[in-house]
């Protein structure tokens, strides 16, 4: 049998990780069962990641690339149809979550137990959706800003906060809450701002 390379390797005790973090969250994490469920040794998870910090560490760092990948992508398309762009943001951020829901759980649902470093990358990734949020109420896309009301302030923390809402809904039940009833109430909560200011 041919060896594992040492990249191949770390992605499988990583992948190992996530599925518990995913099933149990980050306190059932061990390297023990780290080991088993990868079908490795102990001494192969210490070697690459000298104990369970750095394994938590690492784990973090690959799936907060991989999100930030997915909202960057998100935050550099250009809304098409007719769809307001509140809401084609959050039909891009639901693909880019069904695409790898248990990464995008990691962040928006995080369980206790997690290293310090899953609530900075938690941070820095509001911090990008709060500045998308902010362009989308200035229109700086194309000039078809999201109504703000009397205080934009405001407007702007209501969206991220009914934005990461309507995700984490789907992520936790997408068969209750399937992508096209999100957006249809989203779109709706749209019409409704126009409407009223």
């Amino acid at each position: 049998m041919a060896r594992m390379s040492a990249e191949r390797r770390r992605d499988q005790i990583l992948d190992a990780t996530r599925a518990i973090v995913d099933a149990e969250g980050f306190a059932a994490v061990t390297i023990g069962r780290v080991a088993e469920a990868a079908g490795i040794t102990r001494t192969l998870v210490y070697h690459q990641f000298q104990g369970l910090s750095g394994l938590l560490t690492a784990l973090v760092d690959r799936e907060a690339e991989r999100a930030m990948a997915g909202l960057i992508k998100v935050i550099t398309q250009r809304p098409s149809g007719d769809r307001d762009p509140f809401t084609a943001a959050l039909a891009g951020l639901i693909e880019a979550a069904s695409a790898d829901p248990a990464t995008w759980r990691m962040f928006l649902m995080p369980s206790e137990g997690g290293p310090p470093e899953l609530y900075e990358r938690i941070e820095q990734g509001r911090a990008v959706g709060r500045a998308r949020i902010i362009e989308l109420v200035k229109g700086a896309d194309d000039g078809n800003a999201v109504p703000t009301g009397p205080d934009p302030e405001l407007t702007i923390h209501l969206l991220h906060m009914v934005g990461d809402e309507l995700l984490r809904l789907h992520l936790r039940d997408p068969d209750t809450y399937p992508a096209e009833r999100v957006l249809a109430q989203c779109e709706h909560m749209a019409s409704y701002l126009h409407a009223v200011v």
